[in-house]
């Protein structure tokens, strides 16, 4: 079903054609596969598994007779030359292409999602550093940033350095600190989007925990499209309900369905409603207030939109005194710099379309996490440092997204003799048959037959 050897292709500058011959270096991605396909999470162990279990070495592609390699091997071999190639993020979507080329992802649902995982490290190695960062304007999309600086008003705001205070772990100093409802903990966040279709995982990436999610949704989504990942429809939680991230998935293409949050202070609970044909929010008195300018604030650096009375009609208004303060001659309302799209992404909230994305969303993306805590061996991040963990990820959601290609595959046959003539049962037996040790049992099976005769 899969083909693994692109990996001789990803590793070949970090092998030489002298020397003593190397491990092979498919059979020990096999292995890590293995380790994570069924929960185990020690190397010694997985070696000691490696070397009983007949199926596993006819996977990785041992014979009955092959040495495994030593446990060592593995981080030996993971630290000095697979991180630096990038391995693990290579492989995860040269699998994602192979299930395109299946027909297993069609990209008509997606949807997306952030689960937190703790770190390794304990409540005694907790400190609180003091860090200089820049503050600037915040970015979601580069396209994004581009579309606002051209509208009226956008003035960049001055970087300036700030000093803010972060907890972190002095065990492993790439984790973040996170404290939201029930999460509270040092870990990272792993934000991953799924196809609907068959529920294989097409993106996977890692932070730390104190990321935003809304922030980071839109270049996760963007890098998986400029690999040839096919989005039309995308399903998102409440938590990504910024008009930044509506606006970002129009510009990507993609449909977004998010729940609608009550917002404590938008232009509607004061009456006033939005008309997208005029662009402007119409107040009680039926009288327009258009778009004006771009509002930053300094201390977030997000962009509001100045919505504004033209003219001198406020001025003769019998609402005046109750709509705004004496010292103003005209009302004005703040929204969001991508209000336009926020409206219309409320607009599909509650359509059979929103309700049938959302019921997705919950099996598949929140189900996906759920999976992969219970039986992938990331309930915790074992490693420490962001590229194992990064690594950790990538092999669980690898190892889930073999499961469920085997399924679907498995699915297509329709009687037991369809499965037991497929290819893969074939290979198994040839790999037994010309086995030395199988050929000995089988010699001497032969021989008592004959003498019990």
């Amino acid at each position: 079903m899969v083909s693994f050897d692109f990996i001789y292709d990803l590793l070949a500058p970090y092998y030489p054609a002298t020397g003593r011959p190397s491990v092979d270096p498919v059979s020990m991605f096999k292995m890590l596969l293995i380790g994570y396909l069924y929960g185990i999470k020690s190397e010694r162990r997985l070696v000691e598994e490696v070397q009983l279990n007949i199926a596993y070495r006819w996977f990785c592609g041992f014979e009955l007779d092959d040495t495994i390699p030593n446990h060592s091997t593995f981080s030996k071999t993971r630290t000095r030359k697979w991180q630096q190639s990038s391995l693990f993020q290579k492989a995860f979507y040269e699998i994602v292409k192979q299930c395109i080329d299946s027909g297993l992802i069609d990209g008509e649902a997606m949807a997306a999602d952030g689960s937190y995982i703790p770190a390794n490290v304990s409540r005694e190695s907790w400190i609180n550093v003091e860090t200089e960062v820049e503050q600037s304007m915040q970015s979601y999309l580069d396209s994004l940033d581009e579309e606002l600086s051209n509208q009226p008003g956008f003035k960049k705001p001055p970087t300036k350095i700030v000093r803010k205070c972060r907890t972190t772990s002095q065990t492993d100093p790439d984790s973040g600190y996170i404290n939201h409802g029930s999460k509270r903990g040092i870990g990272y966040l792993m934000e991953a989007t799924v196809d609907c279709k068959h529920g294989i995982l097409t993106g996977v990436d890692v932070y730390s925990a104190n990321e935003k999610e809304s922030v980071l949704i839109l270049r996760h989504l963007e890098r998986q499209i400029n690999l040839g990942i096919p989005m039309s429809r995308l399903a998102l939680d409440r938590g990504y309900e910024t008009g930044a991230v509506h606006r970002g998935l129009e510009l990507l293409g993609i449909i977004g369905y998010i729940p609608a949050i009550q917002f404590s202070n938008p232009p509607e609970k004061y009456g006033f409603s939005y008309d997208p044909q005029l662009d402007a929010f119409i107040c009680p008195e039926g009288v327009p207030l258009t778009y004006h300018r771009l509002n930053c604030s300094k201390s977030t650096g997000k962009y509001l939109r100045c919505c504004q009375v033209e003219g001198d009609v406020c001025m003769h208004c019998p609402k005046r005194l109750g709509c705004f303060d004496k010292a103003g001659i005209r009302r004005r309302v703040l929204a969001s710099s991508c209000y336009p799209a926020f409206f219309r992404g409320h607009q599909r909230v509650g359509t059979p379309e929103y309700l049938s994305m959302m019921r997705l969303h919950k099996i598949w993306a929140e189900g996906s996490f759920s999976v992969l805590k219970r039986e992938h061996c990331i309930s915790r991040i074992r490693e420490r440092g962001i590229l194992a963990a990064t690594e950790e990820c990538l092999l669980a959601a690898m190892a889930l997204n073999l499961k469920r290609m085997a399924k679907c595959h498995l699915s297509l046959s329709h009687n037991l003799l369809f499965c037991w003539n497929h290819c893969g049962f074939q290979q198994f037996f040839a790999f037994v048959n010309r086995s030395r040790f199988m050929r000995k049992f089988i010699c001497r099976f032969q021989l008592n037959e004959v003498s019990r005769q």
